[in-house]
């Protein structure tokens, strides 16, 4: 996961104004760590196949907000893509 690039660039600017002060803050063998946060709570409202209220969209991998990790966004893409192809086979014998 990567920040915006203002973000970066606040940081980097933010590091280079504290060298001034302790110098050797600004150096090649600097390590910056960052949290990555998600918010797993926020789930949308879908049906079964992951379908939301708005018509002909599907959410999902941790959009889905279900997912938590790499093996369960790979799942909900196939319930997603298992969802549409039911959606056009049912709208392509209509028409």
């Amino acid at each position: 996961m990567a920040y915006p690039s203002r973000i970066v660039k606040d940081i980097l600017e933010s590091i280079e104004m504290l060298d001034k002060v302790m110098p050797g803050v600004n150096s090649d063998s600097t390590l910056l760590y960052a949290p990555e946060i998600k918010f797993y709570a926020m789930r949308i409202k879908t049906d079964n196949s992951l379908r939301t209220s708005y018509s002909n969209l599907w959410v999902g991998g941790d959009g889905a907000g279900v997912s938590r990790g790499i093996v369960g966004a790979a799942a909900t893409g196939i319930i997603v893509a298992k969802g549409m192809r039911q959606k056009l086979n049912y709208t392509s014998s209509i028409e």
